[in-house]
């Protein structure tokens, strides 16, 4: 397994610094741009593509003309994508709420909601699997993919080897999981074991308030058990597959999370590629 950086518009130097070699790409820029202008800074700077960025992808919103254009979009960047050396892009898996990962909606919940995901992602798998490409879906708890049952009924559904899973724990915790983090970590690696092609590394801490508040937090201040998962993560993604920290919101906390999960790696006995 590798390992590599998301942080935004300083994704590049912050990797440099932290001497990481796998950056993303939005598919945006795949598709607008076109593959040599798009590779350019990722291939100047040395570094490879980790993962191919295509969350705003939502099968369900019911903004219908604007996802139309962002499945044409998604469509020309799967034709592009194994010339990138990163075969792999991540979409939203459903959410009938236009805002993708912001909001949820009830019927995100329900069985209905699983057909409909598979009926509209059907098209697009095959597509990928034509180009030799892969469609990881990112969970998240307020979505249709918001269990790793979820997710494997939906891959049985959708019948393409093409649609796989970003593992992202902290995306499936619910409240109760924050309190078992290591049971948390082993039920959903058992669970999705061969499933995934790529992990985003990140944190969660139970915030105080009135009701229920869970909050991002940079990773190694969380509740994340991430040695026990990089235990499952180390038998289970493929050799070249990448373990992504992301969700840094500062540059410290690129620093922090990065060093972190290396700490993890140590404790779990388990490394990363050149390291």
């Amino acid at each position: 397994m590798k390992l590599g950086l998301s942080a935004g518009p300083n994704t590049i130097a912050l990797a440099k610094e932290t001497n990481i070699k796998g950056v993303p790409l939005n598919f945006t820029t795949l598709a607008e741009q076109g593959l040599r202008a798009a590779m350019k800074p990722i291939e100047e700077a040395g570094m490879e593509v980790c993962q191919i960025m295509a969350f705003s992808f939502n099968p369900l919103s019911p903004e219908r003309a604007k996802q139309e254009k962002q499945r044409q979009m998604l469509e020309q960047a799967i034709a592009m994508a194994p010339e990138t050396g990163c075969p792999i892009l991540l979409i939203n898996g459903g959410n009938y709420d236009p805002s993708g990962f912001r909001r949820g909606h009830g019927d995100n919940f329900t069985e209905a909601a699983l057909d409909h995901a598979a009926r509209e992602l059907a098209p697009v798998a095959r597509l990928a699997e034509s180009h030799g490409a892969r469609l990881a879906i990112e969970p998240f708890i307020q979505c249709v993919v918001h269990s790793p049952e979820r997710f494997l009924a939906l891959q049985e559904k959708v019948g393409s080897p093409a649609l796989t899973l970003n593992l992202d724990l902290c995306n499936f915790f619910t409240y109760e999981d924050m309190w078992r983090p290591k049971e948390t970590a082993e039920r959903i690696c058992q669970a999705l074991a061969g499933q995934y092609v790529v992990v985003h590394a990140k944190d969660l801490i139970v915030s105080e308030g009135v009701h229920i508040h869970i909050d991002e937090t940079p990773l190694g201040a969380g509740v994340t058990d991430w040695d026990t998962a990089l235990r499952f993560i180390a038998k289970d993604l493929p050799a070249d597959g990448y373990v992504v920290v992301e969700h840094a919101k500062t540059a410290e906390a690129v620093r922090m999370g990065v060093q972190n999960i290396r700490l993890a790696a140590q404790r779990a006995g388990v490394r990363f590629v050149g390291e």
